[in-house]
C-alpha cells in the first residue's frame, strides 16, 4: 500500500522530500500516525462544527470527509495523553484510545497496541501491524514526552 511519506518534527509531523517531490511510503506508519495526531484534538468530529472556528485537525477531513464525519481522524489518542494521567489506570485509558483510532484498520491487518509507562512523564506506544496477504510484520514505536506534550522518538522496525 502507497501512502505519502511523513516523519516527526517535535513540532507535527511533516510530508518526507526527495529532491523537489514529495516522498512516498510502501508501510503503513503515515496511516497509524495520522490516526494518533490527524484529529480535532478538543472534540470529536460530529458534523456540527462551526465554519468560522479553527478545528485544529487533518485539513482533509473536511476536504475529503465533510459529509462523512464517521471516518473522519478525531486523535483519540492525543486527546488522552494531553488529559490523563500516567499511572496504572491511565496507561489502559491511553491503550483503549490508541486501539480506538486504529479500528478503521482492521479490514486491513490485524493490529495489536501495547502502551507501557515508561517514566513519569512518557509513555511507550508500541504498534504491530500484519497484512493478512503479508507475512511480514510492521512494528511501530512512538515515545510521547507528556512533559513537553510531543513525541520525541519514532521507530519503524
Amino acid at each position: 500500500m502507497d501512502d505519502l511519506s511523513i516523519y516527526e518534527t517535535g513540532s507535527g509531523g511533516d510530508l518526507e522530500l526527495r529532491g523537489n517531490d514529495i516522498a512516498g511510503s510502501s508501510g503503513l506508519f503515515s496511516m497509524v500516525y495520522m490516526a494518533f495526531f490527524g484529529g480535532n484534538t478538543e472534540a470529536s468530529t460530529t458534523g456540527n462544527e462551526i465554519d468560522s472556528e479553527l478545528r485544529n485537525d487533518w485539513f482533509g477531513n473536511s476536504l475529503l470527509f465533510d459529509d462523512q464525519p464517521e471516518i473522519q481522524f478525531n486523535s483519540h489518542l492525543e486527546r488522552a495523553l494531553n488529559e490523563t494521567a500516567l499511572n496504572s489506570q491511565g496507561r489502559i485509558t491511553i491503550e483503549r484510545a490508541a486501539k480506538m483510532d486504529l479500528e478503521f484498520m482492521k479490514d486491513l491487518a490485524n493490529i495489536s497496541v501495547d502502551v507501557s509507562i515508561i517514566s513519569d512523564h512518557r509513555v511507550q506506544i508500541d504498534v504491530r501491524i500484519q497484512e493478512p496477504e503479508n507475512l511480514q510484520q510492521k512494528d511501530f514505536q512512538i515515545i510521547w514526552d507528556n512533559l513537553e506534550s510531543e513525541i520525541i522518538i519514532q521507530k519503524s522496525f
